[in-house]
C-alpha cells in the first residue's frame, strides 16, 4: 500500500532513521560520527567502520540520497539551475589551492587557522584573491574559516594534502605525487580539475561538431577538442614536455583504489580458491596498487602486473618503496606489454582488469578482450573490475538472467538507482567521454561486449561502499 506521508515527509524519515543507524552502532562501540573540524584519518577505528561495514555504508548512501533529493525538492528550481550552471568554479578553486601549497601551508598553522595575508606571503599569491578561493571553498566545507580572513584545515580539506612539507614542494613540485601514502589523492584531484577540466569545457563542441558528433575515435574526445591535438592522451602524456603530468597521473591512477573501500578488490571474486601458484595477470595494472592489495592478502598467489613501459618505470619506483620485498622474492613481476596486441603470457589462472574497459571504445574493448580470450585456457576466469551503470528506473531484463546483478530496491521515494549516493559513477562516466571519447556501461552493454569477444558474464558481484563492481566471465 503506497505511504499517505508525503515525499517531504519520507524523504526527512529515511534521513532521521538512518542518522539513528549510525549513531547508535557508534555509541555502542563507544565511538562518535568524525567531526568536520577534524582532519581525516583512514586508521581512526571509527573511519574503518564507516568505509567498511555494509550497514553503515547502507546507512551513509541512504542519509546521502534523502538528503540531495530533498534539497532538490525544496530548493527554487531556478537557483538549483543557476548554482548548477557556475559549479565550474569549485574545481577551479580546489586546483588553485593545490597547486599553491595552500593546503599545506593551512595544515602546518592547526586548529588556530592562518590569516590570508600570511599564506600570500608563503606562496607568493594576492590576499584578496586567496581569501576569495579559500572562503568560496569554505562554503562547501573545505577549509574552516573561523574568523575574517583566517582559515583553518579540516576534515575534506586533509583529503587535498600531500602529506608533504611547504619547502619540500617548493623545491621539488612533482613530489607532491611520490613516496607517500597521501600523495595520490591530490594527483587524482589534481588531473580531474586540470586535463579533465579544461577539455569538459569543450564537451558541447565535441557532441556537436560534424566532425566528432557520432566518431568513436579516441582522439575526437572534448580533450582533444581543447587541447588542439590529434594525439591520443596516453601517447601525450609520453612526450618529453609532459613528463610531470605522465608522473601524476600513474600515481593518481595507483590512488584509485582509494576511492573505494581499502580492500573491496577481495570482495566478490574468490581469490582465497585459486590453487598455490595460480598466475594473476593484472592487464593495464599500473604501477600496481590493486596487485600489492591481492599480494598482501593472498600469499598462494603470483601476479603479473602489465603496462606501457613508461608507466612500468614508475612502478618500479612504486614498489620499491611499498613493497620491495614481494618483486625480490618474485611474486610480483612487472611486464610492459602494450594490451592492444596480443597477450604473451597463457598461463593465467586469472586475467584482471580493473577500470580499463572505460577507456576505450566498443571496437577496442572487443579487440583487448579478444586478446586475452585466445591466450585463456579452458579454465581461466576474466575478472573485469568496472563501474556498472545503473540506469535512474528498473531493468529486470538483463538483472534477472545473471546471479548477484540485481540491486536491492531502495527505500521510497529515492531513485532506483540510489541518486545522489550513486553520482560518483556519472561523473566518471563523463569524466571519459571527455578524455577519451570511451564510457562507463551497463550490464547489459558490457555482456554484449564479451560475448562478442569469446566470454561469457557467469556472475556479478556489486562491492558495498565502492562505485565499481566485477564482472566474472568465462571462455565460451
Amino acid at each position: 500500500m503506497a505511504s499517505s506521508k508525503s515525499p517531504l515527509r519520507l524523504l526527512v524519515e529515511l534521513i532521521s532513521n538512518n542518522v539513528e543507524a549510525l549513531e547508535t552502532r557508534l555509541f555502542s562501540e563507544g565511538l562518535q560520527f568524525p567531526l568536520l573540524a577534524d582532519p581525516y584519518d583512514p586508521k581512526n577505528p571509527v573511519e574503518r567502520l564507516l568505509s567498511e561495514n555494509p550497514a553503515m555504508l547502507e546507512a551513509t548512501s541512504v542519509i546521502v540520497a534523502a538528503a540531495s533529493q530533498l534539497v532538490a525538492m525544496v530548493r527554487s528550481p531556478v537557483q538549483t539551475m543557476m548554482e548548477g550552471s557556475l559549479l565550474f568554479h569549485l574545481p577551479s578553486c580546489i586546483r588553485a589551492a593545490i597547486e599553491s601549497n595552500m593546503v599545506e601551508i593551512i595544515r602546518d598553522s592547526g586548529p588556530q587557522g592562518i590569516h590570508a595575508n600570511e599564506i600570500s606571503k608563503m606562496n607568493d599569491t594576492d590576499p584578496v584573491k586567496a581569501a576569495r578561493i579559500l572562503r568560496l571553498l569554505a562554503n562547501h566545507h573545505i577549509f574552516t574559516e573561523i574568523r575574517p580572513d583566517v582559515f583553518a584545515p579540516n576534515r575534506l580539506s586533509s583529503i587535498l594534502d600531500s602529506g608533504k612539507s611547504v619547502a619540500e614542494l617548493k623545491q621539488s613540485p612533482s613530489s607532491r605525487y611520490v613516496a607517500s601514502d597521501k600523495a595520490g589523492i591530490p594527483a587524482l584531484v589534481l588531473m580531474h580539475t586540470d586535463e579533465a577540466f579544461k577539455g569538459s569545457a569543450y564537451f558541447t563542441e565535441a557532441f556537436l561538431s560534424p566532425k566528432t558528433a557520432h566518431s568513436t575515435r579516441a582522439v575526437d574526445s572534448p580533450w582533444n577538442y581543447a587541447f588542439g591535438t590529434d594525439t591520443f592522451l596516453f601517447d601525450w602524456y609520453d612526450r618529453p614536455e609532459n613528463e610531470l603530468l605522465k608522473t601524476r597521473f600513474s600515481f593518481a591512477m595507483a590512488c584509485s583504489t582509494k576511492l573505494e573501500p581499502p580492500k573491496a578488490i577481495l570482495a566478490g571474486f574468490q581469490w582465497s580458491e585459486l590453487s598455490r601458484g595460480a598466475v594473476v595477470v593484472d592487464v593495464g595494472g599500473g604501477v600496481g596498487s590493486t596487485a600489492r592489495v591481492i599480494a598482501e592478502a593472498m600469499p598462494h598467489i603470483e601476479l603479473v602486473v602489465q603496462d606501457r613501459w613508461s608507466v612500468i618505470e614508475d612502478a618500479q619506483e612504486y614498489w620499491a618503496g611499498v613493497a620491495p620485498d614481494l618483486i625480490a622474492s618474485g611474486r610480483v613481476k612487472l611486464e610492459a606489454h602494450n594490451f592492444l596486441t596480443p597477450q604473451p603470457i597463457h598461463n593465467a589462472a586469472v586475467f584482471l582488469l580493473r577500470w580499463i574497459m572505460h577507456d576505450w571504445s566498443d571496437a577496442q574493448a572487443v579487440l583487448i578482450l579478444r586478446h586475452l580470450r585466445d591466450a585463456a585456457t579452458s579454465d581461466t576466469k576474466l575478472v573485469v573490475v568496472d563501474i556498472i551503470l545503473p540506469y535512474t528506473c528498473n531493468d529486470p531484463e538483463i538483472t534477472n538472467r545473471i546471479p548477484g546483478a540485481e540491486r536491492p530496491l531502495p527505500p521510497a521515494p529515492l531513485l532506483r538507482n540510489m541518486g545522489a549516493a550513486s553520482n560518483m559513477m556519472y561523473w566518471l562516466d563523463f569524466q571519459m567521454f571527455v578524455l577519451g571519447n570511451s564510457q562507463e556501461r551497463t550490464l547489459g552493454h558490457f555482456v554484449s561486449l564479451a560475448a562478442q569477444s569469446g566470454w561469457r558474464v557467469e556472475q556479478v558481484h556489486h562491492i558495498a561502499g565502492s562505485s565499481l563492481g566485477q564482472y566474472v566471465s568465462v571462455p565460451i
